[in-house]
């Protein structure tokens, strides 16, 4: 995969110490290399540094590694002299933090280097920081600036982190695979396999750069998924599952599913209807009582009021995976931020398919949804496109 986005000039090539480069460059090395870090930083942001010589020449980059862990630039500043560092640059995607937390501040840190410049891309919103940062480093005579270009790849590296500081709300993503005719399969609930081995791949790294993963009680039947994250660049991560159950009966039989090989009870949340007073629950999982909305089964379960419980119990993003129900439920509600839609070079017929947003309706064009800052990528054979929703 990694080959095949450099080919397409997607990755840059790694450039040698020394090596002159851009402004532009720079940043977009810092965006990269801020990426290495995904599926281990939750809550915190991904964040990347690249630091250039006084001849704007390449002496090192870094990033944030783990929660709890040294922040990008302190990653980038291994092993270098303070000559070295006499009059350099420093680009970072995010603005070096002010506030002593899990790890001393980076703006401090700085501060007390020979720098000259520091480029950063967004203004952190954590008002420990928002700002405080940028301030002890011009207090320090050190050149401070927004770096201009690449907002878009800039707000979309962090925007898990964005939402959740802004809106203190989690992030939802809906991931779709579907023909070309907007089929998620066929009305028998066969599904296996509509996109290709790249997409699928691509999928399990969207589960790893969310804290969970959220399917319908019908996905869990039809399919009995693993729910893991199957993927070399991952080999131990794991998140947390929420199971829509409304009727609590998939909880009652969870034992007979194969998610229970790969994840422990307490790692598993079970959302059902607040009228079941005392669900069976043999294998232990986590419980969450909603009310349905509107007092009506078919109406499903209220899922703002699932956002606001999971965000208490820590998860910060979600994808949501499920089924045209779910999807569609989703949706509706106005509640995903990010679509990120497989689309395989085939067609399954709106007879024979069952469509993804089968239970959305507008009633004119002026009411359609639309992406913004759509980006679409080629994969082996089929199309990844991705946008904001909200």
């Amino acid at each position: 995969m990694k080959s095949n986005l450099l080919e397409q000039g997607l990755l840059l090539a790694e450039p040698e110490r020394g090596q002159p480069l851009s402004e532009s460059f720079a940043m977009k090395l810092a965006i990269q290399e801020a990426y290495r870090g995904l599926g281990a930083v939750s809550p915190n942001p991904l964040v990347g540094c690249v630091i250039l010589d006084s001849k704007d020449r390449f002496l090192a980059k870094g990033f944030h590694a783990r929660y709890g862990g040294a922040h990008a630039e302190v990653n980038a500043l291994v092993g270098l002299s303070t000559e070295e560092l006499q009059g350099a640059k420093i680009f970072v995607t995010l603005e070096p933090c002010a506030h002593e937390g899990k790890t001393p501040s980076c703006a401090k840190n700085l501060a007390n280097l020979p720098l000259r410049e520091v480029i950063y891309g967004l203004v952190d919103p954590n008002p420990l920081v928002a700002g405080q940062g940028l301030e002890i480093l011009t207090a320090a005579k050190i050149i401070v600036r927004p770096f201009v270009e690449f907002e878009i790849e800039l707000k979309q590296l962090c925007e898990h982190f964005l939402w959740n500081m802004l809106q203190q709300k989690v992030f939802v993503s809906a991931k779709v695979a579907t023909s070309l005719d907007g089929q998620l399969g066929l009305q028998t609930g066969e599904s296996q396999w509509i996109t290709d081995e790249t997409s699928r791949a691509v999928a399990h790294v969207l589960r790893a750069a969310h804290d969970g993963l959220l399917i319908g009680s019908n996905t869990l039947r039809i399919d009995n998924p693993s729910l893991n994250i199957r993927s070399d660049y991952f080999p131990k991560r794991k998140n947390k599952i929420i199971i829509l159950d409304s009727d609590a009966l998939c909880l009652a039989e969870a034992c007979k599913y194969k998610f229970v090989q790969f994840h422990a009870p307490e790692d598993v949340y079970f959302a059902i209807s607040d009228q079941i007073s005392s669900p069976p629950n043999p294998w232990g999982a986590q419980v969450i009582f909603l009310p349905v909305k509107n007092q009506n089964p078919a109406s499903g379960l209220d899922l703002n009021i699932l956002l606001a419980m999971l965000w208490r119990v820590g998860i910060r993003s979600l994808l949501v995976e499920g089924g045209a129900h779910t999807l569609s439920s989703f949706i509706n509600e106005m509640i995903v931020q990010r679509l990120y839609l497989f689309q395989a070079p085939m067609i399954l017929g709106a007879k024979s398919g069952k469509p993804w947003s089968e239970q959305v309706s507008i009633s004119s064009m002026s009411d359609r949804t639309s992406l913004k800052d759509p980006q679409f990528l080629h994969l082996a054979q089929d199309q990844l496109i991705t946008g904001i929703l909200n």
